[in-house]
């Protein structure tokens, strides 16, 4: 749970009993008047990783941090439910459920079945996390919820029907249209939206609706969305009913002998606030959420309370003892045990018309100078790491559908394959406060360490895969012993380095594209020596030209002092090639080229003119510091800066400290978005005034002004030098003491790279900073800018506007940032300009003619949201805290690296210049490094296609999937996307047919096939009969791919992803690497 400004009335959970909730002819009522049917949730909340790690919240570790026990959670409320039958229970994160499953005897695990059957245990959501929605890529989505729903599939026959996001800073239309809609969920209930936005509908009774997420599909993937949290932003129960041990409200005391008895003013408590709830939304049924975060550890306690709630309401709703409805809207009350489903279906009899949105809910603030904005970046190498392992997890995938080795027997699951570690490790930093930078830094170092291992694990079975294809191709030769280095993007690979090159051993690389398309890259191997090296192709029939440039800014000792760059060809989709590299004079026989070494740099030093390179697609022009100044016709001005940080002890900014210390949040007066805090001992409570106090934190970015301008990072002219080759030229240069760039103009290449080693940050000044690359144009795009949502559509951004409400604005700066998964844009009539990025990043667009893209933060304050650390990243970290160590921050500011391409184009094309380059920066091609003595016996290393170039798809559509699926022999799920939307290409948004026999692997044939809902668990025709009908106050019908399918030929239509199950003849006794495709 993160703590919020805003923080109104919470509310308990009831759950429905089988029967028709929305039936009121059981319901006492005293008068013809309808009546409120209050659905109690009892639910707990179970961050996968926040405060402590993911173990440490399972067996309830390091409680000196924060008292959590998910272990105790589970194991108390089995028999809790079936002390009685009438009890219900939802629950969500399968990364700890599934831990704990697996612990159980099968005697237990038959008792959880059966609660699963009699639906009073439920799962929502059901991912292996509760993701993130800002700081996600939909791979990533999509790979989470599917082994989340796997797993509920395998053990219970659970088809998840519910999406519940209550705890996200923020909700994308991505996550509405495709992880809801898509996923085969009738609804999705969230927390927090933005205060302005909340309060308004609360007043106008908007906290419901239909979302109508996606421009191209309109209806066809609409969901219904409600509020958590009786409308509060949260997700607990009203104040006064929290009855977890750690709570300190008043128990239910209900023996009349008592000397404490206290129903009558429960009773009443409780009514006025399911009153007070109803009187914010409409129709007959309210949802009141009973349980947060960790709760539940000590389940009887609850459910004893919320029994005597029940009990008592209904007997005094019985007796005429209720008061009446304040409003005048309900006649009488009754409280139902129940739980998100039962309450989408009764809400969904009401058979109300409802209004429709079509817009997001970013960003999301929960009061004036707290924008949730700053989490876009924070903790930008762990963003990295998480989009590096999600991109190589599809490549496994891809590698464990072509192994004919490993017995289907032994992979009766999917958490036996042997690349589930990845995927479990990939999922959980999916979390709401993994991947977006949120949690402590001990824990931030957790989810690293789980990815490099997972990543390793894969690693190791892929080139095992690799190694069975290349011996049943080459059955009388041994081929090389392929490793996969991880640091790649920072010039570090042992593989590489420790070649014996002057010693007569040669490099033999494997270029793997695990795109669907066949592409080319200039591909950067890491070298220890700049001589004289010749690559050619796997034949060695064919020379390759090659560049050697010694690398500029090491990121440490263990990087390599050069880079030989080389250009790879026509990788087949999903296909690899080999090349060899030597070192020495060129070969004979073929077509000579010079032998590659390292081109010198020149400075630029002293330097008046501008630098121009020019390639056979435009001319970039520098200014003598090094900065772009110009691609082709269109002015592009790069610059770097920082905002200072927000930090209310910082006495030259005038406004009253925020409570340092050791407090624990309390809720905020209802209405208001004013904090609160207790001091240790309990007995001081202390508000701020106002939100003045509000520092810049891992969540919330807030400059030290509203309306402050970058401190400039000026280029150093000294420090400026190219270095110039056949294939790329480099132009290198310095902003400032910590910031260094690379500006990589590539042959032929379309766009320009902008490769940037950012720190240590400074912070001995004790200020905080927010650094940030600019591009100035002079596009005129009117305060319009463009983002991705979660890499798939485009949204419009206006400066200081929402949608849906009109805006008092207290943040220009702030409150104008969006996320950035994969690409922004600006454009008029006449240009436009696009950036693509490696990672999650927060941008905007201030001014016209700008974009600004926030790269890393470092801070010295916290925001009081609940993490209690600045985000100030150290190489060695925090040590232990109390009573283990003293929590002392150890070693330098981190430095990171990442990268930016840069398109440029005419008027109205930002959209599909991006999209061109969104699929390979996601994947960039995965390197395999073996090596040969020349004493072996040389392979004819010619490589291989796994779908062939004769069965491309068609250039808008993209398999994002391929996998197998575990437990059969012959079944496979493949997902088909359409990478454009509507608009954005003349002919690439259309529709397009693809042969469902052409995207399997190595020629297999198709058997029969089904199509399931995203994430396989249930057929889509199956969903589509089921699937809630609702009443738009808008109907807008949408299209898709289906109406138009004939036979195996299935089309795709703009934004589209389609999911299939297919069924191959033969099976695995085809030997299918054998038959691998040249």
């Amino acid at each position: 749970m993160k703590l919020t400004l805003l923080t109104a009335l919470l509310f308990p959970i009831l759950s429905l009993a089988s029967v028709d909730a929305s039936s009121d002819d059981n319901s006492p009522s005293s008068s013809s008047l309808p009546t409120l049917t209050v659905h109690v949730v009892p639910h707990t909340h179970d961050d996968v990783g926040w405060l402590k790690t993911v173990d440490q919240y399972f067996y309830g570790a390091n409680n000196t941090i924060q008292h959590a026990n998910v272990q105790m959670i589970l194991s108390t409320l089995i028999p809790a439910l079936e002390y009685d039958e009438e009890r219900k229970f939802t629950y969500v994160e399968q990364a700890f459920f599934s831990r704990w499953w697996n612990e159980q005897n099968d005697k237990m695990k038959d008792r959880v079945r059966k609660l699963v059957k009699n639906g009073q245990l439920s799962f929502v959501n059901g991912g292996w996390c509760m993701h993130d929605e800002a700081a996600t890529h939909f791979y990533g989505m999509i790979d989470q919820t599917t082994l989340g729903h796997t797993f509920l599939k395998e053990e219970f026959d659970f088809t998840p029907s519910v999406g519940w996001q209550i705890d996200p800073f923020g909700h994308s239309s991505t996550q509405a249209s495709l992880l809801s809609a898509e996923a085969g969920f009738d609804a999705l209930y969230f927390g927090r939206i933005d205060y302005q936005d909340l309060q308004l509908r609360r007043d106008s009774q908007r906290v419901e609706g239909i979302w109508r997420a996606s421009a191209n599909s309109k209806d066809q993937s609409q969901v219904f969305w409600g509020l958590s949290g009786s409308y509060g932003g949260n997700y607990g129960p009203p104040s006064g009913f929290c009855f977890d041990n750690f709570c300190s409200d008043e128990p239910m005391m209900d023996d009349p002998d008592l000397e404490d008895y206290n129903v009558d003013g429960k009773v009443s408590d409780f009514v006025a606030a399911a009153w007070d709830q109803a009187n914010q939304a409409r129709g007959t049924h309210i949802m009141m959420t009973m349980g947060s975060d960790f709760q539940y550890e000590n389940s009887e306690v609850w459910f004893r309370n919320l029994d005597s709630v029940i009990k008592n309401v209904n007997q005094y709703a019985e007796d005429g003892k209720i008061e009446a409805d304040p409003n005048g809207r309900f006649g009488g009350i009754k409280l139902v045990y129940s739980n998100p489903d039962i309450y989408t279906l009764a809400k969904n009899k009401d058979e109300l018309d409802w209004e429709v949105k079509t817009d997001d809910f970013f960003p999301y603030s929960d009061c004036e100078n707290c924008f949730w904005t700053g989490y876009f970046t924070s903790r930008a190498e762990l963003k990295k790491w998480e989009r590096t392992g999600s991109a190589f997890l599809q490549a496994a995938r891809q590698f464990e559908t072509l192994d004919s080795v490993t017995p289907a027997k032994d992979v009766k699951s999917t958490f036996d394959s042997p690349i589930h570690k990845l995927d479990a490790a990939v999922g959980v930093v999916q979390h709401h406060d993994g991947v977006s930078g949120t949690a402590k830094q001990h824990v931030a170092f957790d989810y690293a360490k789980r990815i490099d291992v997972g990543f390793k694990t894969a690693a190791d079975y892929v080139t095992k895969v690799l190694d069975n294809i290349l011996k049943a191709k080459h059955p009388d030769a041994t081929p090389p012993e392929f490793s996969i280095c991880q640091g790649l993007n920072v010039s570090t690979c042992s593989a590489t380095q420790s070649v014996g090159f002057e010693d007569g051993e040669k490099l033999v690389v494997g270029v793997y594209n695990s795109l669907s398309h066949a592409r080319t890259e200039i591909v950067g191997v890491p070298v220890q020596s700049g001589g004289e090296y010749v690559v050619y192709d796997g034949t060695e029939q064919v020379e390759i030209e090659a560049s050697v440039i010694a690398n500029s800014f090491p990121m440490d000792e263990s990087a390599a002092p050069y880079t030989l760059y080389f250009q790879a060809e026509d990788l087949h989709p999903m296909g690899m090639k080999f090349y060899s590299i030597k070192m020495g004079e060129a070969k004979a026989e073929p077509v000579p080229a010079a032998a590659s070494t390292a081109t010198s740099r020149r400075s630029l030093r002293g330097k008046e003119d501008n630098l121009k390179v020019s390639t056979s697609k435009f001319t970039v022009e520098f200014s003598p510091s090094g900065q772009l100044l110009s691609i082709g016709d269109q002015k592009v001005s790069q610059s770097w800066g920082y905002y200072t940080s927000f930090d209310s002890t910082r006495n030259e900014l005038g406004v009253t400290p925020q409570p340092q210390g050791d407090y624990k949040w309390t809720p905020g007066v209802p209405g208001t978005c004013l904090p609160g805090y207790l001091d240790a001992e309990g007995d001081e409570e202390r508000w701020l005034r106002d939100s003045d106090g509000q520092n810049s934190g891992a969540y919330i970015f807030r400059p030290s002004r509203k309306d402050e301008s970058l401190t400039d990072l000026a280029p150093k002219a000294g420090k400026v030098s190219v270095v110039e080759t056949e294939l790329v030229t480099e132009v290198t240069a310095e902003f400032g003491d910590w910031v260094k760039q690379v500006t990589r103009v590539s042959k032929d290449a379309d766009y320009v790279d902008v490769e940037w080693t950012v720190g240590p940050v400074p912070t001995d000044d004790n200020v905080g900073k927010e650094v940030v690359m600019k591009l100035s144009t002079d596009i005129k795009n009117s305060g319009t800018f463009y983002t991705d949502s979660n890499g798939r559509e485009f949204l419009e951004r206006k400066l200081d506007y929402r949608p849906t409400w009109d805006m008092e604005v207290f943040q220009p700066i702030a409150g104008n940032y969006y996320p950035v998964n994969a690409a922004i844009y600006i454009e008029d009539e006449a240009s436009s300009l696009s950036v693509l990025n490696d990672r999650t990043q927060g941008g905007a667009s201030l001014a016209d003619g700008e974009i600004e893209i926030m790269v890393q933060r470092r801070l010295v304050a916290d925001d009081s949201r609940g993490v209690g650390e600045p985000l100030d990243e150290t190489t060695g970290g925090v040590t232990p805290y109390p009573p283990y160590g003293d929590a002392v921050r150890e070693g330098d500011g981190v430095v990171i690296k990442g990268k930016h391409r840069i398109v440029v184009g005419g008027g109205n094309e930002g959209a599909k210049n991006a999209r061109k380059e969104m699929d390979a920066m996601f994947s960039p091609p995965v390197q395999f490094f073996g090596t040969s003595n020349g004493k072996d016996e040389e392979i004819n290393l010619a490589g291989f296609s796994a779908i062939g170039a004769s069965a491309a798809l068609p250039p808008q559509i993209a398999m994002i999937t391929l996998a197998k699926v575990h437990g059969s022999s012959d079944t496979y799920m493949v997902r088909l996307a359409h990478q454009y939307s509507a608009g954005e290409d003349v002919e690439l948004s259309k529709g397009a047919k693809v042969d469902l026999n052409k995207v399997l692997p190595f020629g297999m044939q198709i058997d029969k096939w089904v199509e399931t809902t995203l994430t396989g668990n249930q057929g889509r025709k199956e969903w589509e009969d089921k699937r809630l009908k609702w009443k738009g106050q808008e109907q807008v019908k949408g299209t898709t791919g289906r109406d138009q399918d004939e036979g195996d030929e299935v089309t795709i239509n703009a934004m589209e992803i389609r999911t299939f199950k297919i069924k191959v003849k033969g099976g695995e006794e085809k030997g299918w690497g054998v038959e691998a495709r040249d």
